[in-house]
């Protein structure tokens, strides 16, 4: 049974996060598995306010990319709108990333009223911690979940949570779409053989024996690094040549602030900024790393967490971070609160028993390759797309 798969989502702008480096992971993998796969996305770059491509259509390792022109702030796009008229229907199937966008909410509308299945990934949206914020109005954000985007939840033939806690913390909002968990992959073929150690430290100027502490990912108030700052200036106290890397693009500006805390802090000197980095240099700054510490205020998956483990580098993470239960059982780091000393006395723990890091790091490796490779999801998840059409298919014959 060959799957006619149309996935959905607001834009694929790298520095979107998380949801955009998924979905192109797990549309090629789909497609690796002879599931017709197809994208839908917009032409928005929130790097530039400007287009991520200039062509409507393009095709990239088995995966057919649709771009459509939109506009902010809600990516209002009159062309994918009727393409979605004129199209959805022939597909078996649509998968829809993310909430509060028109592309997402057209999808879900006309997959609703031409009677093909669908399930919606809310990508941490529905967390309590996001749900009780809004970028523009909470009151607008209100107005718009009660007409567009709850209706279309509730008539989902699915909502896809990568974790149980991610599941758990949208209980309060009594959806009634059934739920199914399914984690985020990585693409374990890059991560066989790791880059030899020492490249990362060269390129930062410091030696193979100064402790080196990583953060990695988007710069984002989110991430919990008005948590790492003073922590790190505590972590100093201990360990005074002791460095912090900071890699991952900037939202919003956000670094400037960053930055400022660092010198009130007076460890400026102790800190390195690093923009965005491929997928190489990426693993050489986790192995060149002691341990990696992610003390967000809410994470639904955390796939950085992930790539450390798979790199075989102990992680320090928050009760926030959704797969938070998970690391603790294959014991590759250390879970935290949300409290800045805690997250000093873990870090000064694991750089003080090396042995014990070392064994974290090995433990992680294992659990990354055992439960977050894309063929084991994409496996998980073509089950669920063939029970959902059938489920529907069975629904649509008793009409």
């Amino acid at each position: 049974m060959e799957i006619k798969t149309l996935h959905v989502i607001s834009d694929l702008s790298p520095r979107s996060g998380g949801p955009t480096t998924v979905v192109r992971a797990l549309s090629r993998y789909q497609a690796r598995y002879r599931i017709n796969v197809t994208v839908c996305t917009t032409l928005w770059d929130n790097t530039s306010d400007t287009r991520t491509t200039d062509k409507p259509e393009t095709f990239d390792n088995g995966v057919t990319f649709k771009y459509f022109q939109a506009w902010s702030p809600l990516l209002f796009s009159f062309s994918m709108n009727k393409w979605f008229c004129e199209n959805l229907r022939s597909y078996d199937i649509v998968h829809i990333h993310g909430l509060y966008r028109f592309p997402v909410t057209s999808a879900a509308w006309w997959a609703r009223k031409v009677g093909v299945p669908y399930l919606i990934r809310p990508h941490g949206s529905l967390d309590p911690f996001f749900y009780k914020q809004s970028r523009y109005n909470v009151f607008l954000k209100r107005i718009y979940e009660r007409f567009f985007d709850f209706p279309n939840l509730n008539h989902a033939s699915a909502i896809h949570y990568t974790n149980k806690e991610e599941q758990q913390r949208a209980a309060f909002l009594k959806l009634n779409a059934k739920p199914v968990i399914i984690p985020n992959g990585i693409d374990w073929e890059n991560y066989l053989r790791l880059p030899p150690t020492g490249s990362f430290r060269r390129y930062l100027g410091i030696d193979s024996q100064t402790p080196l502490v990583l953060f990695l990912g988007r710069m984002n108030f989110v991430k919990g690094l008005d948590l790492l700052v003073p922590a790190f200036c505590g972590v100093v106290q201990q360990h005074p040549d002791a460095r912090l890397a900071v890699v991952g693009p900037d939202n919003e500006n956000y670094c400037s602030m960053v930055r400022r805390w660092c010198v009130e802090q007076g460890i400026l000197n102790h800190v390195f900024f690093v923009d965005h980095f491929g997928l190489e240099k990426v693993k050489e700054a986790y192995v060149d790393a002691d341990v990696f510490v992610l003390p967000s205020y809410t994470e639904s998956f955390g796939l950085t967490v992930v790539e450390a483990m798979a790199c075989g580098t102990p992680v320090i993470i928050s009760n926030q971070v959704n797969i938070c239960q998970e690391v603790q059982e294959a014991g590759a780091g250390i879970v935290v609160r949300l409290d800045s000393r805690e997250v000093a006395d873990a870090i000064c723990r694991l750089l003080a028993d090396q042995w014990a890091a070392k064994a974290m790091g090995t433990c992680g490796r294992v659990a990354a390759k055992k439960s977050y490779t894309w063929p084991r999801v994409v496996k998980q998840l073509t089950q669920v797309y063939k029970a959902l059409i059938e489920e529907k298919a069975r629904a649509n014959a008793r009409r």
